[in-house]
């Protein structure tokens, strides 16, 4: 039998090779990926650099200030670096090392309505200037700051000079004011130690730009407004409130010096002691005299070194008294009008109490008595 030989399989077809990319393909998707990382990375820089000029740098640190100032917001305002000073600060500002930072509270604050970025400018020093215009409602103005950077790249903005302002205030003739219309004691922004006075000034600190209103509006006292407008920081405003005594005030006062005239007729003796009228005979008196006041002072008041003075006012006491003739001891009745002048101190304390002091020309102190005359 013949034997069949064994069939060799056939040879399996090679595999088929990946068609490649040609070079001129290959180098397009290249310089493709490649424009649009530039385009990234120059996207990401100018978001950066948008970044560290709008919001992380200097213009950034004012508009943040600004922002608090729009929303009445004291504390943000002053949480803002380069803000708040201390005593040493305040006199390298130039502002005075006592100024009271008391005021600078919400309440007071006279909120910026409109603002507007006009410039920011680089110095040769480093330092940066930013200008902004704003309005405080109808007012307008323009503030400049400066600003300096605080550490590299990714440092931060702070003010170099405060936009703090201060304000040298006199309060005449009362130790109470209001500064936009909310009321305070000089005692309250005085340094410790100060003694209240008839006449005070005070230094308080302020922001700018701002606009400030002091007045004085109490029952018994009242002053016109002196408006502070302050768009420069470091600078020292001044402003003075003179307070003039209300009707109220005068009719208090009116009512304790009739009420001391009327205890001086009390009295029955022909000189009343502490009062300024009496009566004089040359005869003797039989009986008791009486007194009566027939027409009272109307007085008003003047402000004086200490206190409030009313000085001398016409008015009219009659004394009603029994004279017995010591030549024949014959008696007469006597009715007569008596003249004379009042005059005095009023006091009038922070808690709205008013006190007179009905004087004569014995109780006064010579420059009361000065001013009597």
């Amino acid at each position: 039998m013949n034997q069949v030989p064994p069939a060799h399989p056939s040879p399996a077809p090679a595999p088929q090779q990946p068609q490649r990319t040609s070079d001129p393909a290959r180098t397009r998707f290249i310089i493709i990926w490649v424009i649009v990382g530039v385009m990234l990375l120059g996207a990401a820089a100018s978001a950066v650099g948008s970044l560290q000029r709008t919001v992380y740098g200097a213009r950034g640190t004012v508009t943040q200030y600004l922002d608090a100032l729009q929303r009445g917001d004291a504390a943000s305002a002053l949480d803002v670096p380069g803000v708040k000073l201390s005593a040493d600060e305040l006199k390298s500002a130039g502002l005075p090392e006592n100024a009271s930072d008391k005021l600078l509270r919400n309440s007071v604050i006279s909120p910026v309505t409109e603002t507007s970025f006009v410039s920011d400018t680089a110095m040769s020093d480093g330092t940066h200037q930013v200008t902004y215009d704003f309005m405080i409602g109808d007012d307008s103005g323009t503030a400049v700051f400066e600003l300096t950077k605080i550490g590299g790249f990714f440092g931060h903005w702070e003010f170099s000079t405060s936009p703090l302002a201060a304000v040298n205030l006199s309060v005449n003739h009362t130790t109470q004011f209001s500064m936009n219309g909310a009321d305070f004691d000089t005692r309250q922004v005085a340094p410790k130690g100060t003694e209240p006075a008839f006449d005070n000034i005070v230094n308080v600190l302020i922001f700018t730009p701002g606009r400030y209103d002091f007045a004085v509006d109490t029952d018994y006292l009242t002053a016109d407004a002196d408006e502070v407008f302050a768009d420069s920081p470091g600078q020292v405003e001044e402003a003075s409130v003179d307070a003039e005594p209300t009707d109220a005030f005068i009719e208090a006062a009116q009512e304790q010096f009739n009420a001391q005239l009327d205890e001086c007729a009390t009295q029955v003796i022909l000189q009343p002691t502490g009062c300024p009228f009496g009566f004089e005979v040359t005869d003797r008196v039989s009986g008791e005299p009486a007194w009566s006041i027939s027409s009272y002072p109307e007085i008003e008041l003047v402000p004086g070194s200490n206190s409030w003075e009313v000085p001398n006012s016409e008015a009219t006491a009659t004394i009603d008294v029994d004279i017995q003739s010591l030549a024949d001891g014959s008696i007469d009745k006597v009715t007569e009008n008596v003249p004379f002048k009042a005059f005095g101190n009023v006091y009038l304390f922070s808690d709205g109490t008013v006190t007179a002091q009905l004087l004569t020309k014995e109780t006064a102190s010579g420059d009361d008595e000065d001013d009597a005359n």
